[in-house]
């Protein structure tokens, strides 16, 4: 990221690395192509959301702030858990101060306040560390490096030293069995119970250099993962839109075939337009449900606290969307209503 102006004013700031989008260690058809690896460490994979934290300097004052992917900050909801985070692990902000040389720290927001496709059924919310970042380059250095005192990290499963695709088709078939098909959601998206997988961080031979491939089980590679000359599924583009809102309060056309296409090649999106489109309508409109019901919560003088039936039963009928969409809204709205009458009271 290049910063170019803060408050409307010119500024010169160095380029910021961020997480970089983590592929998996083959191409179209299953080609290998692991780079030449001095050492391999496996760290387990969270199923939430990337918030990276960042510095830059401003007229002599050093600025600490955090951001999603593809985004400079944070907006919308995940302000509001940022915050509850912030006050579970008020570390988090001395981590440049405990490790002066490190430039960047990225972690994953997970839990079943944040959903995607694992469910985590022994977490609110909660984040880990991934790895940080140094140099000029955005070095990256394993999260068993940094002094972070209670602040929790991605757990290191082990190494692998050679027989590299040999190890990952074993640690797939391992995934596999773990992994537990729950149902589709509201909207059609598949959900798990088990783990997403894991983060390969290769080690290049010879070079400081670290890369970072995803491994996951089949199950899972098959919703991200189709043959070339195929339509993409509902499911890769559900969680391709769910990942631009976590960047976009209204993420346009443009936007989902830019994330789209950092997997799949142009011409498999082109042959998915009608499909795209039409996902991409029906959660806008879900977009715009959820703001009519946080609307009218406020309108009607409920909280967090209020029975979610009573919520339900006062403002359904002013809504025209499925009545089982409408309440487990209304219900993710008082949590969030909950997680900021708690910022507020510390």
């Amino acid at each position: 990221m290049k910063i170019n102006k803060i408050n409307d004013e010119s500024a010169k700031q160095p380029l910021i690395f961020g997480t970089p989008k983590i592929t998996y260690p083959f191409g179209l058809g299953h080609n290998y192509r692991f780079p030449s690896a001095e050492q391999i460490y496996r760290f387990r994979k969270y199923d939430g959301t990337n918030i990276f934290m960042y510095r830059y300097k401003n007229k002599g004052m050093v600025y600490t702030t955090f951001k999603v992917r593809l985004f400079p900050f944070l907006r919308g909801r995940y302000i509001t858990m940022w915050k509850y985070i912030l006050r579970k692990y008020p570390q988090i902000t001395e981590l440049f101060k405990m490790n002066p040389n490190i430039t960047g720290f990225s972690f994953e927001l997970y839990g079943s306040d944040n959903p995607h496709m694992i469910q985590y059924e022994d977490a609110k919310l909660d984040i880990v560390l991934l790895f940080a970042l140094r140099g000029m380059q955005g070095q990256i250095v394993l999260n068993t490096e940094p002094e972070t005192g209670d602040i929790p990290k991605a757990e290191l499963l082990g190494t692998v030293e050679k027989d590299h695709v040999w190890h990952y088709e074993q640690e797939q078939e391992a995934l596999d069995k773990q992994l537990e098909f729950i149902g589709l959601n509201a909207y059609q998206m598949p959900m798990f119970r088990g783990e997403e997988g894991n983060i390969w961080f290769v080690k290049v031979r010879d070079t400081s250099e670290i890369r970072l491939y995803k491994c996951k089980p089949h199950q899972i590679e098959q919703v991200h993962w189709t043959q070339s000359q195929t339509e993409l599924s509902s499911a890769v583009i559900w969680s391709t839109i769910l990942k631009a809102f976590e960047n976009w309060e209204d993420p346009d056309l443009d936007e989902i075939i830019a994330i789209l296409n950092e997997d799949y090649p142009i011409h498999q999106i082109t042959i998915s337009m009608g499909q795209i489109k039409q996902i991409l309508k029906t959660a806008k409109n879900a977009a715009e449900t959820r703001q009519k019901i946080w609307e009218l919560i406020v309108m009607h003088g409920f909280d967090g606290n209020t029975d979610t039936a009573t919520v339900f039963h006062n403002i359904a009928n002013e809504l025209d969307q499925d009545k089982r969409l409408i309440y487990k809204a209304i219900k993710n709205m008082q949590k969030m209503m909950k997680l900021e009458d708690e910022s507020e009271q510390k």
